[in-house]
């Protein structure tokens, strides 16, 4: 699950890691979506696919950062990997680190955050070792991922349904040239801009940027890849784990309920408290008779903010017939400048509940909310027409919810 997950037990501190980094491609992004009519495009993204596929042997510095006014959150990762399964990382976010070892039979991990143990699993196919990867942080915000073990990645390099897609003037990354896109992604008002950068000789990435569609407006995310090696020189060593000393192993854990079971289509929504950003109190019964979308979310949540175009669009297209959100954000204390700001900036005009108690907000408690974002689509009924749709899933379950007379 490709989301900002808030772990109970041993992987808390890997989740804490990788939490700002990781924003889910793969609920926007279906392999048989065309990228664009543009055959030099098409080619080009072909010949990308076509790179990371026949990589052999691969070494990079990943760098991502994430922005949020004068806040910035920085995760870098070095990385080699060598086919079929075998793979190495250091992943560091401030003062914490992950260390990842794959060797091709198995796949080790720890964390600064606890020294006492150490997950070790099967992982036998490069799949296992790029989901641990991404489990610890290094694996960026999700495209990585995909062009590495997809059997057809260039159909997925843009997600959604892009809208312009055009080259951009070559640029030199880092002493590399390359051929730079951009893609327009989103529907309605509230459109995301992503900026490719690929090497000319090898096809690799060497940038990408995700922000607002405006001119002048800076990036929200921008991820960077240097000493790009093929074929790097590796030894057995490279791959061989080391546990900390004192440190056990243990399997990985059962995950958390990302929210209360409870929470079912046809069941009743759990009761909603609080005040809006006006002061206003919220009950669902003020929505009775509406399509409501309950979403939890939060400004610094890396998969939230690459959702909230396709949010803003449903709102603008089935407003009129009867569709309303409530978002309930688990932004931290202090942060309502910042959530306003945020929300104006986006034309966010739906109702907010804003505690200030983060993780502890206590909408998020009463739903059992260990993951975002997090939806519930609530039918005229009153009753729960869909948990977590959300990318290509949530207009279809709209518009179903929208035309439902169920009692």
């Amino acid at each position: 699950m490709k989301t900002i997950t808030r772990s109970l037990k041993f992987l808390a501190a890997l989740a804490a890691l990788s939490a700002i980094t990781v924003v889910s491609w793969t609920h926007f992004a279906p392999a048989s979506r065309a990228q664009s009519s543009n055959t030099d495009i098409q080619n080009l993204l072909g010949q990308v696919g076509a790179a990371y596929r026949n990589l052999r042997a691969f070494a990079a510095i990943v760098e991502t950062t994430q922005r949020n006014g004068s806040e910035e959150r920085k995760v870098t990762a070095k990385l080699t990997l060598v086919k079929p399964g075998k793979l190495a990382a250091d992943v560091r976010m401030g003062s914490d680190t992950a260390h990842i070892v794959a060797d091709g039979m198995t796949v080790f991990m720890d964390s600064s955050r606890d020294k006492t143990r150490y997950l070790k699993q099967p992982a036998t196919k490069l799949e296992d070792a790029v989901m641990a990867l991404g489990r610890g942080g290094g694996a960026g915000i999700g495209l990585l991922p995909i062009l590495l073990t997809a059997a057809n990645a260039e159909k997925q390099i843009i997600p959604g349904k892009p809208g312009p897609v055009k080259r951009l003037p070559d640029e030199t990354i880092g002493g590399t040239a390359c051929d730079v896109i951009s893609a327009v992604v989103g529907e309605g008002a509230r459109t995301s801009r992503f900026n490719y950068a690929f090497g000319k000789q090898d096809h690799l990435l060497r940038r990408l940027t995700i922000g607002p569609d405006k001119e002048g407006e800076k990036p929200s995310i921008v991820e960077t890849y240097s000493n790009v090696t093929l074929q790097p020189t590796v030894t057995d060593a490279l791959f061989k784990y080391t546990p900390l000393p004192g440190a056990v192993a243990a399997s990985a854990p059962i995950e958390p309920e990302m929210f209360d079971p409870r929470l079912k289509a046809g069941a009743v929504p759990l009761t909603i408290t609080g005040n809006d950003l006006s002061g206003k109190a919220v009950s669902l019964d003020q929505y009775k008779g509406k399509v409501l979308l309950i979403d939890f979310w939060a400004t610094w949540c890396g998969p939230c903010v690459a959702e909230l175009p396709n949010v803003i669009a449903a709102y603008n297209k089935y407003h009129s017939r009867g569709f309303e959100i409530l978002g309930v954000t688990l932004d931290e204390a202090n942060s309502r400048q910042k959530l306003d700001s945020f929300m104006a900036s986006r034309k966010m005009t739906w109702r907010q509940i804003y505690d200030g108690k983060g993780w502890e907000a206590v909408n998020a408690k009463a739903y059992g909310v260990h993951g975002i974002p997090f939806t519930l689509l609530v039918g005229r009924n009153g009753k729960i027409a869909a948990v977590g749709a959300r990318g290509e899933a949530l207009a279809p379950a709209i518009e179903a919810a929208l035309l439902s007379r169920l009692p």
